[in-house]
């Protein structure tokens, strides 16, 4: 199976959208907890685990990718459920 390679940028402070008045994006600091930083941290930590891993063992069903994988899934869940109760 092929992969390309992908960089995304992150900016943990600041969101970005699309200004619906014009065709640019503007960014904001955000207020965010710090048990929402964490879990962001504990995502991104986790991306790049499971990045790595494929890169090693190059395929998305090796056992440690798919773990790493899971444990992301679980974190991103619980991510999502604390910004909808805001």
């Amino acid at each position: 199976m092929f992969c390309s390679n992908y960089t995304l940028t992150s900016y943990p402070h600041s969101s970005v959208r699309e200004d619906r008045s014009h065709v640019r994006w503007s960014g904001r600091t955000r207020n965010i907890s710090s048990k929402l930083l964490a879990l962001e941290y504990e995502i991104l930590v986790l991306r790049k685990q499971m990045e790595q891993m494929f890169q090693e063992e190059q395929s998305f069903t090796a056992e440690t990718v798919i773990e790493i994988s899971s444990m992301l899934d679980l974190k991103i869940n619980e991510y999502m459920k604390s910004q909808s109760m805001k």
